[in-house]
């Protein structure tokens, strides 16, 4: 399991290293299953704007503003960021499985921006699932009845209750990417 662990320690980091690189948005999840998205440039950071947050890029020596509302995702240096629905923030695809499994955006964006390993963010939650790339983003924190996205979500998704029982109602990032690897091993067996 420690392997495991480390794998997505390793996804997190990948990408840092490398030069600048033009992302890509996309405007539905058809978009992105058909590798039609707009290239928008090198990603320079994600602003308030409006009460909303923008991401922004810049390309040929222009910035451009593109609002997280507009958009279903978009790809950076090879990773996949997913705009979760409610708060319409960016969270980070780290691995899909029987489900699939994100952080929070904010950090991702801010380690690949400036190359680091580590960074702190006030913004939305450290953890999401969502069961394939198409379906609703949910916090990765499951109260027992609970009426929150993530109770509707864990009432929807009975086959997923042992990942639901590890995860609990604490959003603690180690632990959860524990339950998640713990999970998805426990699958292949099946």
């Amino acid at each position: 399991m420690r392997l495991a662990s480390l794998f997505f320690i390793a996804l997190s980091l990948s990408g840092a290293c490398r030069a600048q690189e033009q992302a890509t948005i996309f405007t539905t999840h058809a978009d992105y299953a058909n590798a039609k998205g707009d290239t928008v440039g090198a990603y320079v950071d994600i602003v308030p704007s409006m009460g909303q947050y923008a991401l922004v890029f810049s390309k040929d020596g222009e910035k451009r503003k593109i609002p997280c509302t507009d958009i279903w995702g978009f790809a950076l240096k090879g990773v996949l960021f997913r705009i979760e629905q409610n708060a319409h923030l960016p969270v980070r695809l780290m691995t899909k499985g029987a489900v699939a499994y994100y952080e929070n955006g904010f950090a991702h964006l801010i380690m690949q921006r400036d190359g680091t390993e580590l960074e702190f963010f006030d913004v939305g939650h450290q953890s999401y699932l969502s069961h394939d790339l198409e379906s609703a983003i949910v916090p990765a924190i499951f109260k027992v009845d609970d009426a929150s996205a993530s109770g509707t979500f864990r009432k929807a998704h009975p086959q997923y209750e042992p990942l639901f029982t590890c995860l609990g109602d604490q959003d603690v990032l180690d632990r959860t990417r524990q339950c998640v690897v713990d999970f998805e091993a426990s699958l292949e067996g099946e």
